[in-house]
């Protein structure tokens, strides 16, 4: 696999990413996946919602999008408040410049409620895919909040970290929920957007199932 081109989180002004983040903001529907996520400097994508087994409930993202400063990030039109980043990983392959980890747990304060599995609010998760269930060819959509819901094959696994597919993103669409669909209706977690070479159109996630068993969380379903 060639090195990576770009991550693709988006820098915003952070007078613009700041309005409105009163404690007492509420969304109007609780947050799902494929949303767009703020925080003080910068959005991406919301990627799945989970619970932990401390009975906590989780909105995942791609941890390149942190910015370190403990800030809360939000989302909704009114900027309503989500909670701070609990845990990230990152690290890079030095010999190819791909990301081996990169993910990270933002910890939904109680005000938010229970978070809706939907991705984009029409696919429900029915669960996620192990890495032997992840086959080349398989065609996989992620949504971002740019480019909406984008389709294509998977095109190369590497190790057991990193899904890559043939499908469109840009910058803000880091974090994006990559999935496979099921004849149901239903989804079925594939992982986390993490980069893409610089032709948009080669994409790369980090598997969400190892994910699960290391942050001891389920998805929600």
């Amino acid at each position: 696999m060639t090195a990576r081109g770009k991550l693709v989180g988006s820098i915003v002004l952070a007078a613009a990413a700041v309005v409105a983040t009163s404690a007492h903001a509420r969304a109007d529907s609780p947050p799902t996946p494929g949303i767009k996520i703020n925080d003080e400097t910068s959005f991406c994508t919301s990627a799945f919602t989970a619970q932990g087994n401390d009975g906590n409930y989780y909105l995942m993202t791609s941890a390149h999008c942190d910015a370190h400063d403990g800030s809360v990030w939000t989302y909704g039109d009114n900027q309503a408040p989500l909670g701070k980043i609990a845990k990230g990983e990152y690290e890079e392959n030095p010999d190819t410049g791909t990301q081996t980890k990169d993910a990270a747990l933002i910890k939904l304060e109680p005000d938010v409620g229970v978070p809706s599995d939907d991705i984009a609010g029409k696919y429900p998760v029915r669960d996620a895919l192990s890495l032997a269930q992840i086959k080349v060819g398989t065609q996989m959509c992620k949504v971002g909040a740019v480019t909406g819901e984008t389709c294509g094959p998977i095109t190369n696994i590497e190790g057991d970290y990193v899904v890559e597919a043939n499908l469109h993103c840009l910058g803000g669409d880091s974090g994006s929920p990559g999935f496979v669909k099921n004849p149901d209706g239903s989804a079925s977690a594939v992982g986390i957007l993490t980069s893409a070479l610089d032709d948009d159109h080669t994409t790369y996630f980090i598997i969400v199932a190892p994910l699960l068993a290391k942050w001891h969380l389920h998805l929600l379903t």
